[in-house]
């Protein structure tokens, strides 16, 4: 049987979640609606705290744009050979992004940048109540 006990696990601060949030490109949020449980994968860019993505219209993640009161947001990190990562989560509402100027900002931006294609004009923001983390690591 392994040694379970060569390994650590810290608690990250509130500073460390919000530092590594802004590390990568790529996120996962998660809500649930009338179609049932959503976990879906979306450039972002964290911005001031908030996470900024852009969708279709007319899509599962366009109707958050209407504002919804639970949404979880996740961002993550592992390293095979090192055994080694990271996970962040945001957990918050959902809301379209109504103010022109700022809108116009994010979609003329480098990110977030969508990876998919078609035209991707509806600007979600992921404000957080809460958030929180976890570093791992196999000594």
């Amino acid at each position: 049987m392994p040694d379970d006990t060569t390994g650590t696990f810290e608690v990250l601060s509130e500073r460390q979640c919000r530092e590594l949030l802004g590390t990568t490109t790529v996120g996962r949020v998660a809500f649930v609606d009338a179609e049932g449980q959503h976990l879906l994968p979306v450039n972002f860019v964290e911005r001031g705290g908030d996470v900024y993505f852009r969708t279709q219209a007319g899509t599962v993640l366009a109707g958050l744009a209407d504002g919804h009161d639970e949404v979880a947001f996740g961002v993550d990190f592992h390293d095979d050979l090192y055994q080694r990562g990271w996970s962040v989560t945001l957990v918050g509402t959902a809301s379209g992004v109504d103010d022109p100027d700022l809108v116009a900002e994010l979609l003329s931006a480098a990110r977030p940048r969508p990876w998919a294609s078609g035209d991707r004009d509806v600007v979600i923001v992921v404000r957080g109540r809460r958030i929180s983390g976890r570093k791992v690591r196999q000594h």
